[in-house]
């Protein structure tokens, strides 16, 4: 798919040659004539980079790139500010906001595209380690609930092997190691479900049409055993 540009410019006719320059090597170029503009634009369809003038009525590319910037959704779409050397100031206010590249408004725009290339290419870099580092810690986590579970069934399995059954107290004893265990799975569960709730996944497994396993009914059965009184 093509890198996706937020072009955001109020002259009509730098706008128009630079998005069809953009067009024509091979972006998809959304255009707004200022920054309120742009921002509506955002808030629609977020583009993979924002190319934004910095003097503009309504809302100038400062504010808009401080929206961005500060936006939790939209913070590592990278902002490209024109720039010219009477705006000085204002570049000192964009780099604060968080701009990531500056480029002469009417500058080579084979420098514009190789700045492109190499924001698109960083942020790509950076989603990527993201991504890497969330799976890791997804990982470690369900490895360590996969251990806590393996704990509370040795329990039971160890209580369970030395247990007289004709013996009312050693009977009564291996309740109680059940009941406990069962507490520390049923919280185990729990951390299981939110985390499958925070990554999006299903929580029944079926095999053809017969439902395998319900994480949902196993919560409640396991809740309902664990807070029984001992008899």
């Amino acid at each position: 798919m093509p890198i996706t540009i937020l072009l955001v410019e109020d002259e009509p006719g730098i706008r128009s040659v630079t998005a069809k320059w953009l067009a024509h090597h091979g972006y998809a170029v959304d255009e707004a004539e200022n920054g309120k503009e742009g921002w509506e634009c955002i808030q629609q369809r977020a583009p993979d980079l924002v190319i934004t003038d910095i003097a503009m009525p309504e809302m100038d590319g400062v504010e808009l790139c401080r929206l961005i910037k500060t936006t939790e959704s939209t913070a590592d779409i990278p902002v490209l500010m024109f720039t010219s050397h009477a705006e000085a100031d204002l570049q000192l206010a964009g780099t604060k906001a968080g701009a990531d590249a500056y480029i002469p408004k009417n500058g080579d725009l084979r420098v514009l595209n190789a700045r492109i290339e190499a924001l698109a290419a960083a942020r790509s870099r950076a989603r990527q380690e993201t991504e890497r580092t969330r799976r890791l810690t997804l990982s470690q986590s369900v490895t360590t609930l996969a251990h806590h579970i393996n704990n509370s069934v040795i329990a039971i399995h160890a209580t369970a092997s030395v247990v007289d059954p004709n013996n009312p107290q050693q009977a009564q004893k291996l309740r109680h190691v059940c009941q406990t265990e069962a507490r520390k799975m049923l919280l185990v569960l729990k951390a299981l479900k939110e985390m499958a709730e925070r990554e999006e996944l299903k929580t029944t497994v079926y095999v053809g049409n017969e439902l395998m396993f319900d994480l949902e009914a196993a919560l409640r059965q396991l809740d309902s055993g664990a807070k029984s009184p001992p008899r």
